[in-house]
Parts: structure tokens; C-alpha cells; sequence
């Protein structure tokens, strides 16, 4: 089929990626100067996006990608896909007047690396010409795609699994911080799972006598004149309540008694157990690991900025 190259007012040619996306195949490099996602497959757009990202040449994965404003909705319908973050954004239709400097300087910034090649392993020195060359912040988002909730979509594209994402992608950023190639801000904490880091956690209340947690709540009644306190299934007579201590009727509630609290109650037949505090336990949905709250280990969320010295290295 042929290419669909246009050449745009400011002489920028953008070239419409939907047969390349369809067939997950990265164009001719030299045939534009920036590529337009026309394609409303959010799953094909993402696995193109992710191959450019991955691919050896910074003319590739630093060109730059921008999605069509008028797909937007159609992607909001796919979850999870991320495609903003793995992209330069959305434009309208094909007007990209507001994005010429920007565009600009990525081009400019490609041609000094020329005939340079990246191994895909390299993830740190992509991650650092990528946002250098978009004067961009490496930033955290919240994901349920992803294995803690947060993610930084960019980084985590380099690796096949959630596991390696998640990983592999702190590991990376932790060790650019140590060596004073990121400054990073306090953004967030987050809990997650002391065995896979999952952050989709289960809290629930447990029995403190049996820690199942198949629990009901029951009301307490004051009676005030025998002073009895019971627990109000001990009451009920019928659609009465009569006080199990003196048989007195229950008529009004603040003259003939109160309701000061509730217990919790112990649906296990063989424990049947009623007690005022439960325990809390913490259910891990994605390795189903049970823990306390204390066991879980605690991340710190941070949003990044390359330091002098990253960007020294880049441009030396």
C-alpha cells in the first residue's frame, strides 16, 4: 500500500501510521520528520509503540509520535493502555503549529546522535535522551495495570513482564538517583504486598480468636432498668424485645433503653466468638499472600528531574 506522507504547511512531514500499526512495523526513519497514530486499535497502537520504544535507533525511539485528539475516546475505552504516556500526546487532526519548537528541538537533538545505536539492555541511557530531548520529567502514574498501582509507563515499556516492569524499572531509577543522574521529589507512600509488591490488597476484619472473617456486626441494647447489656439478636422476641434478665418489654428507645455500641460477631460455627475489636488482615489479591498490616512493605513514590551532570553526559 502506499505511504501516506504529507507535507504540512511548515514544511514538517508527518507520515499516518495505521497499515504500519496494523502490521506492527516501524516505517522508513527518513521518510518524515514526525509520525501521526491514525489507528483506533489500542492494543495494536500499544505494541507499536512499545517496538519503537525498545528499538536500537534513537532516530526510532526518539522520534517523535503524537495520537489523533479525535481517538481519544475510543483509547479511554481500552484500560490500561497508557498510550499518552508512551507518546509526545495528542494533537487535533493533523495541526501541529503549537508543537513546531518542541518538535523542533527533538529533531535537532537526533541528528547530533547520528549513526549512534542504543542496545535495547540500556534502558538508563535511553530513559535519559528521551527525557532530555522532550525536556520532560520522569513522572509517576496511577495505574491498576500495573503491579503497585503506580507506574512510569516510558520506563516499564522496556520489559516484557509486571514483575520486571515494576523492578527492574525502581531498580533503574534508584540507582540514576544514587549516582546523581536524577533528583527526585516526594510524591506519595504507598503499602504493598511484602511477598510480589503488589499494591491490590484485600483489608479486612478478623476474629481474634479463630482470624476467619466471616463476620457480622451486632448492635448493643442497654436495658436501664435491670441494667443488662446484650447484644440486640438477645432481645428479640418475635418483632418485640423483651431483656432476657428481667423479661421487661422494650418500648422506647432512650426511656426504656440505649443503644451504646456494637460488637462484632464470629460467623464461624465452631468459634461463634463476639468481641468489640477485630483484627485487621491484609489479603493480597495477586499472590493471595495473607499478612498484617505491619508486614507490608513500604514504598516511597517519587517524580524525577535529570541533574546537571545526566545531561552533561548526553551532550558530551
Amino acid at each position: 500500500m502506499p505511504e501516506k506522507i504529507l507535507t504540512l504547511e511548515n514544511g514538517m512531514r508527518a507520515q499516518l501510521l495505521e497499515d504500519f500499526i496494523d502490521r506492527n512495523e516501524i516505517p522508513d526513519i527518513e521518510r518524515s520528520d514526525i509520525w501521526i497514530i491514525n489507528n483506533d486499535n489500542a492494543c495494536k497502537v500499544k505494541d507499536f509503540l512499545i517496538t519503537a520504544i525498545r528499538h536500537p535507533d534513537p532516530k526510532v525511539f526518539l522520534k517523535p509520535v503524537f495520537l489523533q485528539k479525535e481517538l481519544k475516546k475510543v483509547y479511554k475505552e481500552s484500560n490500561n493502555c497508557n498510550l499518552k504516556n508512551l507518546s509526545d500526546g495528542y494533537i487535533q487532526k493533523i495541526n501541529i503549529q503549537n508543537k513546531i519548537p518542541y518538535i523542533r528541538f527533538i529533531l535537532n537533538f537526533i541528528k547530533k546522535l547520528d549513526n549512534t545505536s542504543i542496545h535495547e539492555e540500556d534502558v538508563l541511557k535511553r530513559t535519559l535522551l528521551y527525557y532530555y530531548s522532550r525536556n520532560k520529567d520522569i513522572e509517576h502514574y496511577e495505574s491498576s495495570g500495573s503491579l503497585s498501582g503506580y507506574c512510569y509507563p516510558r520506563i516499564e515499556a522496556h520489559y516484557t513482564n509486571i514483575t520486571d516492569a515494576y523492578v527492574k524499572g525502581r531498580d533503574l531509577l534508584h540507582h540514576a538517583f544514587e549516582h546523581d543522574l536524577l533528583r527526585r521529589e516526594y510524591v506519595d507512600t504507598s503499602h504493598i504486598c511484602k511477598k510480589c509488591n503488589s499494591g491490590f490488597l484485600n483489608y479486612r476484619e478478623e476474629c481474634p480468636k479463630c482470624k476467619e472473617h466471616n463476620l457480622q456486626v451486632r448492635v448493643l441494647i442497654h436495658h436501664f432498668r435491670c441494667a443488662y447489656v446484650g447484644t440486640e439478636p438477645r432481645f428479640q422476641k418475635g418483632d418485640k424485645l423483651i431483656c432476657p434478665k428481667c423479661s421487661m418489654e422494650l418500648k422506647n428507645i432512650g426511656v426504656d433503653y440505649d443503644k451504646p455500641g456494637k460488637v462484632f460477631y464470629c460467623l464461624n460455627e465452631i468459634c461463634k466468638n463476639e468481641f468489640q475489636k477485630p483484627l485487621v488482615g491484609v489479603h493480597c489479591i495477586n499472590c493471595k499472600t495473607e499478612q498484617a498490616p505491619s508486614e507490608l512493605n513500604l514504598e516511597k513514590i517519587y517524580n524525577y528531574k535529570l541533574t546537571l551532570k545526566a545531561i552533561n553526559e548526553i551532550l558530551n
